[in-house]
């Protein structure tokens, strides 16, 4: 039985739902047990991660695993994470960042430090850490290491892929390969580039190495990953490779097949009468990410699996609506996550036949995948989209007239800015400058504060987006 390489590029939870529907395609087909290496990136490590953490609670059991067995699995793996992807995680880790950030973090650092002598229970690092690995760690990983997922499967004949986290390293600019083999030749790669061993990462948080692929830079700050007495600083993987295949082809397993992927977008063209400093600095690093893609790929014999072509079974509206959703963590809903993995799912038909003969699994009928797959419920509007369900994708009405949208962070900044300028005035008027220059540095800290406290909880509790399968379903019954 042949193996198969498989690379998760990055793209936020677009991707991550654009990936689950790929992989359930290779579970239908009986090849996802084949897999040998799986390198992810960004938005395909969160989800790859997720993935393997279930799949190495399944081969802790004294049984073969079945191709059944690794399509049941797929299953409450892509249901536990649409319940993830509806919670907010961007706006948790920006708005609990901006507010760690009021106070200068030397000043912050003194404080807790002396507070943590007196009350041990108070960390530091809750504070001060990062807010993108604290938010990941919540809602998927909790206490997770790396070390807990290097363990053989206990069944002889479960095969267990490796799993290879990109990261890409500020301090030398070269990737940092977080394998979970410890015998893989990807380790010697990084003791040469970065003189880092297997042995001094074993006991790094998973979140935090999902974390460091994840690190969108600009976004979010860079991770801060440990070893012997140094530190090195990671950003997203997609800084050298938002495809994943590199780390792959490095492994030199000769004759392996290697399916990308990829959920990435086209480089839009865009006519700029005026453009600022920020919105440039973006154009260009979507700019260089592309090129590095088109590097990566030219020339190669991986099969890639995108979204940029027509795909057989979606309307051509729905595929574009889907290849251009934001690539962001915030919340994302029902219908979109359904969406982006029914894409997944058929986006891998040309592929397939190509791997045709690698796998074991037999051939799975359009009704028992209706029947199976919770996505497949999305089909009917895939196909036939309706005015409701392409709404929901985002796709807008054209209007003689648009207006910025008023969002609740738009709403509460505006209030910021207009409250303090009224209090700041007063205070200059009563009492002077003197007075009204102290209050600058205060005002700002108590209001951002209290008001990024109730947002950020409001925010938590509610985030959820709207767009369930139910309620497009309603909408379009005819009154």
């Amino acid at each position: 039985m042949g193996m198969i390489g498989l690379a998760l590029s990055g793209g936020g939870y677009r991707a991550s739902l654009y990936h689950l529907g790929v992989m359930a395609r290779l579970a239908d087909e009986g090849l996802l047990k084949e897999v040998r290496a799986l390198s992810t990136v960004s938005g395909g490590s969160i989800v790859g991660a997720f993935y393997y953490k279930m799949l190495c609670e399944e081969l802790r059991q004294d049984r073969k695993l079945t191709d059944e067995d690794y399509r049941d699995l797929m299953k409450r793996v892509i249901e536990a994470f649409v319940d993830v992807v509806q919670e907010n995680l961007r706006d948790r880790v920006v708005i609990s960042g901006g507010i760690s950030r009021l106070v200068p973090e030397q000043i912050l650092g003194r404080l807790l430090g002396a507070v943590h002598k007196v009350i041990p229970a108070v960390d530091p690092e809750m504070v001060l850490g990062s807010k993108l690995e604290q938010g990941i760690s919540a809602l998927m990983f909790k206490s997770l290491t790396l070390r807990d997922l290097m363990d053989a499967p206990v069944h002889p004949e479960n095969r267990k892929p490796e799993l290879i986290l990109n990261t890409s390293i500020l301090e030398n600019g070269q990737s940092l390969f977080i394998s979970t083999d410890p015998n893989s030749p990807l380790w010697r790669q990084n003791e040469y580039n970065h003189a880092i061993t297997a042995d001094q990462l074993l006991h790094l948080p998973l979140a935090k190495a999902v974390a460091a692929s994840a690190c969108v830079p600009g976004l979010f700050d860079p991770i801060t990953i440990p070893f012997g007495d140094r530190a090195v600083h990671g950003v997203d993987g997609g800084v050298l490779d938002n495809l994943g295949g590199h780390a792959i082809q490095r492994l030199w397993l000769e004759g392996m097949p290697i399916m990308l992927s990829d959920a990435s977008k086209p480089l839009r063209k865009e006519n700029y009468e005026e453009i600022d400093a920020v919105e440039s600095f973006f154009r260009i690093q979507d700019i260089f990410m592309g090129a590095i893609r088109d590097l990566r790929i030219e020339g190669t014999d991986d099969l890639i699996v995108g979204m940029r072509d027509e795909i057989p079974g979606v309307d051509s509206t729905v595929r574009t609506l889907a290849m251009t959703m934001r690539t962001d963590l915030n919340a994302f809903s029902e219908v979109e996550a359904y969406t982006l993995m029914y894409v997944g799912y058929y986006a891998c038909d040309e592929q397939i036949e190509k791997l045709q003969g690698q796998g074991s699994g037999e051939w799975v009928s359009e009704q028992e995948m209706d029947d199976y797959w919770p996505f497949m419920s999305v089909r009917p509007y895939a196909v036939t989209p309706t005015p409701e369900y392409l709404a929901l994708l985002g796709q807008k009405e054209k209007t003689l007239l648009s207006l910025p949208s008023l969002t609740m962070t738009r709403l509460l900044s505006l209030g910021y800015l207009l409250l303090y300028l009224a209090v700041f005035v007063y205070i200059w008027i009563q009492h002077g400058a003197e007075d009204a220059f102290w209050y600058v540095g205060l005002i700002p800290v108590l209001i951002v504060s209290l008001g990024g406290v109730v947002l950020l909880r409001r925010r938590v509790a509610k985030g959820k987006r709207k767009g369930t399968m139910a309620s497009l379903v309603e909408s379009s019954i005819p009154s």
